[in-house]
């Protein structure tokens, strides 16, 4: 059997709302502070720079800006939208380029950019409102041109490089540790919904569909509902024209797709390629269905060693395979039912990197052994189960 495959998250709607409006205002309070610092070094020395309506107009900008942007976020309810994201770039871009010009050259007297520097606080500001990837992306940007302008500014001077290396690093530095943070926080908190949403369907039926597949399937009887209505009131005339009639047979066809997945999808099928995260590193092979036949004990107790063995402590790439059958009949004195093996490949792994909660999980799913290969660690866990026909 095929790794399973990823239907849309049904987390994805829940993370523009994460719980990062706190995380995001202790940001926002370090990048005012960061801009006041560089707005407080301007006003010290204001009076010796030569440009000095460019400064001025540069630091107007970045102000009108920051207020603008905050109105705008309040507005749209803690949200920046990309319109509104693209406009913010354009205008930090030009901010930038205003700072810089009026001070080419005067690194030799001390004078240095300051509302270009400012901008990594408003980048520092925005990281829990935007995608990590596109603040470390304006970031990267960022350093690139100041890095640039600081070299090719003047000539190199011994006191003066202190300087230039501290203004790249109090612009680059406060957005990048912004990110790593909310990054972090992102995905502990994604792990954290995923792992409870999964949870879910140890206590679901063996066989059937997928709670996504569901609605599907409320959609798709909805519609043929309403087709068999227009029929029957004459509405819809027959014999049906043929984009109806085309329509009509690719809802029978649709439904037909849902039917046979139910008898065949599994909970552990639906748990794997529900999870935005099992889903991309696990394979299910199970081509008879036997994870159906698990009690809600051994479900747990496998789903939750799975998913310790992928997202445990350890933070290194898994991948893994996991593997059911065959079954073989069996029969002792006190009981008549199935045997069946789970293997479980988790490659790239050794005995050493799984936590010891792990092995409890395991026990719960049956008797196991465990060996180790130079390319991953193996797992066989001898479930028994009762015999469906009995």
């Amino acid at each position: 059997m095929t790794r399973p495959t990823q239907r849309p998250s049904r987390t994805e709607t829940a993370r523009s709302s994460l719980g990062t409006s706190q995380l995001g205002t202790g940001l926002a309070v370090a990048g005012a502070m960061v801009i006041f610092s560089c707005l407080w070094r301007f006003s010290l020395h204001i009076a010796e720079y030569p440009h000095l309506s460019m400064n001025i107009t540069a630091w107007l900008l970045l102000l009108t800006v920051c207020v603008a942007t905050i109105l705008v976020v309040r507005w749209n309810g803690f949200i920046l939208g990309d319109i509104a994201f693209t406009a913010l770039i354009i205008l930090l871009a030009l901010v930038v380029a205003v700072d810089l010009v009026a001070v080419w050259g005067l690194s030799a007297r001390g004078l240095f950019p300051t509302a270009a520097i400012a901008v990594g606080g408003v980048l520092l500001g925005i990281v829990s409102i935007r995608p990590v990837r596109d603040v470390i992306a304006i970031t990267t940007v960022l350093a690139g041109t100041l890095i640039t302008n600081f070299v090719f500014n003047d000539s190199p001077d011994s006191l003066t490089v202190a300087s230039d290396i501290l203004l790249c690093v109090l612009a680059i530095m406060p957005p990048l540790i912004g990110a790593a943070i909310v990054g972090s926080y992102r995905r502990m908190v994604m792990m954290a919904l995923d792992r409870v949403l999964i949870q879910s369907t140890v206590d679901a039926p063996a066989y059937g569909v997928s709670m996504l597949e569901s609605e599907e399937l409320t959609a798709i009887d909805l519609e043929i509902e309403r087709l068999f209505e227009d029929i029957a009131s004459g509405r819809e005339p027959l014999p049906l024209e043929d984009d109806r009639a085309e329509r009509a047979g690719a809802l029978a066809t649709e439904l037909r797709r849902h039917l046979i997945a139910g008898r065949r999808h599994t909970w552990l099928h639906h748990a794997i390629s529900e999870s935005d995260f099992l889903s991309v590193s696990v394979e299910l092979r199970d081509p008879d269905s036997l994870a159906g036949l698990l009690n809600q004990r051994q479900r747990d107790g496998l789903l939750s060693a799975l998913w310790l063995l992928m997202y445990g402590e350890q933070r290194t790439s898994r991948e893994a395979i996991v593997t059911l059958g065959p079954a073989v009949p069996e029969t002792s004195a006190r009981r008549v039912g199935l045997r069946f093996p789970i293997q479980i490949e988790a490659k790239g792994m050794r005995r050493v990197d799984v936590e010891p909660a792990t092995w409890q999980h395991l026990s719960r799913a049956g008797r196991y052994v465990d060996s180790t290969t130079p390319s991953a660690l193996m797992v066989v866990i001898e479930c028994t189960v009762e015999n469906p026909i009995d």
